[in-house]
C-alpha cells in the first residue's frame, strides 16, 4: 500500500508494529511466574502464537482472522480441543494425536468461523502438555493479556481509517 505522506505510515505501519514488540514483551513479563512450570517446547510454541495473535491483531486489524472475537472464539476452541486431544496421547503415538487434533482443530476453527490461525499452535501445546494445569492457565492468561492490549491500544491507530466513511 502507498501511503501519502510519513505521518500516515507512522500511526498505520510503524507504531502498530512497535505495539505488537510492547504486547509480546508485557505478556512475557506478566507470565514470567508460570514460564517455568510449562514444558520449553510448549512455551516457544505459545509465544509464536502469542506472537502471531498480536501481529495479525495489530499490523492486519482489516482481516477477519484479526478480529477481537475471531481471536478469543478460536483459542477456546483450540483449548478445549487440545484438552480433549491430549487424552489420547495415553492410548496412540504422540505424534498422530497431534496429527488428529490439529485436523479436528482445522476442521472446526473454520466451521465455527474462527480463523485465526495461530490458535493451530495452542491446541498443539495442550497436546505436548497433557492437562498440564499451569499451560491452561498461561494461555488464558496471555490471551487475556493481549486482548486488553488491544483494546487499550487500538485507539492510537488507525484514526484516519475509523472517521473515512469508505473504511469498511
Amino acid at each position: 500500500m502507498y501511503y501519502k505522506n510519513h505521518e500516515e505510515f507512522i500511526r498505520n505501519k510503524m507504531i502498530p508494529a512497535l505495539f505488537v514488540g510492547i504486547t509480546i514483551a508485557i505478556t512475557i513479563f506478566l507470565l514470567h511466574y508460570f514460564y517455568n512450570l510449562v514444558i520449553p517446547i510448549a512455551r516457544f510454541i505459545i509465544f509464536g502464537s502469542f506472537a502471531s495473535s498480536a501481529f495479525l491483531l495489530f499490523m492486519e486489524p482489516e482481516n477477519k482472522s484479526s478480529r477481537l472475537m475471531t481471536f478469543i472464539r478460536s483459542y477456546i476452541i483450540a483449548g478445549i480441543i487440545g484438552l480433549i486431544g491430549s487424552l489420547l496421547t495415553y492410548y496412540i503415538n504422540i505424534y498422530y494425536s497431534v496429527t488428529i487434533v490439529e485436523f479436528i482443530l482445522a476442521v472446526s476453527l473454520v466451521s465455527l468461523r474462527a480463523e485465526h490461525p495461530p490458535a493451530m499452535g495452542i491446541g498443539l501445546v495442550y497436546v505436548i502438555e497433557k492437562l498440564n494445569i499451569y499451560s491452561i492457565i498461561f494461555v488464558v492468561l496471555g490471551a487475556l493479556i493481549i486482548a486488553s492490549l488491544d483494546k487499550i491500544l487500538e485507539k492510537f491507530v488507525y484514526i484516519e481509517r475509523r472517521f473515512d466513511k469508505n473504511y469498511k
